[in-house]
């Protein structure tokens, strides 16, 4: 059985998806809860610190979800690559453009208004930016990586397609859009890989 704090964040977690964080305000989130007003203030001193217990738990799912995934150190990083732009399109597929990503949403929202937001969401994607980083590494190790890649500018421009993606298939509702504009980003990076050509045996 959920706790009550488990129960405030999940309800809490659905309303802002959907609405956004300023948009949601306490009341809503005890009545989509079913928890009184003094059992909220009892786990929560603020509504911005069960904002943050949303940004921490969003973070492990992506880290569960995606991190553990599709980033395993036995997989190549292509393909890597490839399940992390290939989640978008499932996903919108599957839930109908619906919601978006609940990082990037926050992002939008909230980093030109509230500092401390902005400072853990930038070092949530700093997280996810680093493993990026880490199979264009992989790739550039094993030759398959073209030598004048700039693996920053790459891993920035693999989150930009992936979030925007998100954004454009909220916003069209169209699940062929998110597919479409990660279908770009794939091309791109088809233009920095290298195709080895088999070793012939001895």
């Amino acid at each position: 059985m959920a706790s009550t704090r488990d129960l405030i964040v999940d309800a809490a977690s659905r309303l802002i998806h959907i609405r956004g964080f300023n948009n949601t305000s306490v009341d809503d989130i005890l009545r989509e809860s079913g928890v009184g007003k003094g059992n909220f203030y009892y786990y929560f001193k603020s509504k911005d610190e069960l904002g943050f217990a949303i940004l921490d738990r969003s973070v492990e799912r992506i880290r569960q979800d995606l991190v553990e995934k599709y980033f395993t150190a036995a997989a190549d990083p292509w393909e890597q690559l490839q399940g992390f732009l290939d989640f978008p399109v499932e996903r919108a597929r599957k839930l109908g453009c619906t919601g978006g990503c609940p990082l990037g949403n926050l992002a939008v929202e909230m980093s030109d208004i509230h500092e401390e937001f902005r400072q853990r969401l930038n070092r949530a994607f700093d997280e996810l930016l680093s493993r990026i980083e880490l199979s264009l590494e992989q790739a550039r190790t094993q030759g398959t990586l073209r030598g004048d890649a700039n693996i920053t500018r790459l891993a920035h421009f693999i989150i930009a397609g992936f979030e925007g993606a998100f954004m454009l298939g909220k916003l069209r509702k169209d699940p062929e859009v998110v597919a479409d504009v990660i279908g770009e980003v794939k091309d791109h990076l088809t233009q920095y890989r290298v195709n080895l050509s088999p070793v012939a045996h001895l």
